[in-house]
């Protein structure tokens, strides 16, 4: 779809390159570049849609001043066919620009449309709504058809077999077994016998049998005993077997049992991860307690509750999370027994709000550390981070920086998407920075 995007805007006769396919190239070109820009830095996804949505942006926005940098790299006499800067053609390369890299990056993919249903439906884009509607479409299915597989329980879990190399067998060795000596074994027996041989002096028993029948009994049995002990001993110790050390092999199977137990309860838990949080998102809509704040969101005013609801959710919820996600919290907030479901208040009253209230502390500290203070367009997570240390604004810097009129009304539980939706779309595009620093480490 990204390369039809510009053609898209000029067969809608939103733009004017004057038939020329030469400058219609150098537009694709351009945007093909701001899409390699995109990629390298997805924190610029946010400010490049939220101009690319506006019919009303600013030509003097950092964002509009980069687009016209990178045409001119490409295009160096644009200022011949366009009449002072070229806004609504710079938005449309943008928009290629923006569909490019999400096509490649699904934190792309996720800040953009988010963004988009903030912003379009307070956008006056009449001209341009059908293209808004289908990219923004076509974009959603694909990372709403990611994030339903990973919030998904499957029916059946699969755990591969385990695998383990037996070890080598085990050799069982032997000493040779020595040779009785029988000669030696001979004179033994014949020195228990007697005193005397045919070969002479046995220096053995000293009594004979007829002589001292008692005394030749006792002596021939010790002397005969230790003969055949010290032979038996001698075979003995020729056959032992030397210890067989199955540290080795017990060791192996071990860390094999283990490998395949943490492989297997990976799998479950994996398997299991969206029914679990779904189920702590029950619980969490039901309690209506903030884990954040610690206390009820009864208790406090309802914007304010419904502010940090939404911190709370995005807190519990993966940065990949379908669509419905946002319309959970939409019915969660509606459980507030506080809130006037037809009151409605001007979006610059709830900045205030939300940049002052003591309950919402933890909103002001993860806007600091998601987004930077804004120098243009951008979300309104940046003017509550740094509201406090900003003088207050008029109605065109509102305009400005916000993309929207101060005085834009917003229920109760449009508030609390709306910040939702910022904070994921921050989350993704700080995740997918990151995802590029870890790739250039390895």
């Amino acid at each position: 779809m990204s390369s039809q995007i510009i053609l898209r805007f000029l067969n809608a006769g939103l733009i004017d390159v004057g038939g020329d396919d030469a400058k219609l190239e150098k537009l694709r070109d351009t945007a093909s570049d701001l899409a390699a820009t995109l990629k390298k830095k997805p924190s610029k996804t946010i400010p490049f849609a939220l101009i690319a949505f506006d019919p009303e942006a600013p030509a003097e926005d950092p964002v509009i001043k980069e687009a016209i940098d990178a045409l001119q790299k490409r295009w160096a006499t644009y200022v011949n066919t366009f009449s002072g800067t070229p806004v609504l053609v710079l938005r449309a390369v943008l928009l290629d620009a923006l569909v490019q890299a999400a096509s490649e990056n699904e934190k792309v993919g996720v800040a953009f449309v988010t963004s988009a249903r903030n912003a379009l439906p307070l956008m006056e884009s009449r001209n341009e709504e059908a293209i808004w509607a289908e990219v923004v479409q076509d974009i959603e299915q694909r990372v709403d058809f990611q994030a339903e597989a990973q919030w998904a329980t499957p029916e059946t879990i699969n755990v591969p077999a385990m695998t383990f190399q037996p070890p080598a067998e085990i050799e069982v060795s032997t000493q040779q077994v020595s040779i009785i000596d029988e000669a030696k074994l001979a004179k033994k027996f014949e020195a228990a016998a007697g005193p005397h041989s045919q070969r002479g002096a046995t220096g053995g028993n000293p009594h004979w049998p007829q002589n001292n029948p008692q005394q030749w009994v006792g002596e021939f049995g010790d002397r005969m005993a230790a003969a055949v002990a010290e032979a038996i001993r001698a075979v003995a110790k020729g056959s032992e077997i030397e210890p067989i050390n199955l540290a080795g092999p017990l060791e192996g199977l071990t860390q094999a049992v283990s490998t395949y137990v943490n492989e297997t309860l990976k799998a479950v838990s994996g398997a299991t991860a969206g029914l679990e949080r779904r189920t702590n998102l029950i619980w969490w809509k039901e309690t209506l307690y903030s884990p954040s704040a610690r206390v009820s969101y009864r208790a406090m005013p309802a914007y304010t509750a419904a502010a940090l609801m939404a911190l709370d959710l995005h807190r519990q919820v993966p940065t990949l999370s379908p669509a419905s996600v946002a319309a959970f919290l939409h019915e969660a907030v509606l459980s507030l027994s506080s809130i006037d479901i037809a009151e409605s208040r001007p979006i610059r009253d709830l900045l205030t709000e939300a940049s002052t209230s003591e309950h919402l502390v933890p909103l002001r500290q993860s806007a600091v550390e998601l987004v930077p203070e804004p120098i243009g367009r951008g979300p309104i997570l940046g003017l509550i981070g740094y509201g406090a240390d900003r003088p207050p604004l008029d109605e065109r810097a509102f305009r400005r920086l916000v993309g929207v009129p101060p005085s834009t009304a917003l229920t109760v539980p449009q508030w609390a998407t709306w910040v939702f939706r910022e904070l994921q779309a921050a989350r993704a595009t700080q995740e997918g920075n990151e995802a590029k620093k870890r790739g250039r480490k390895t």
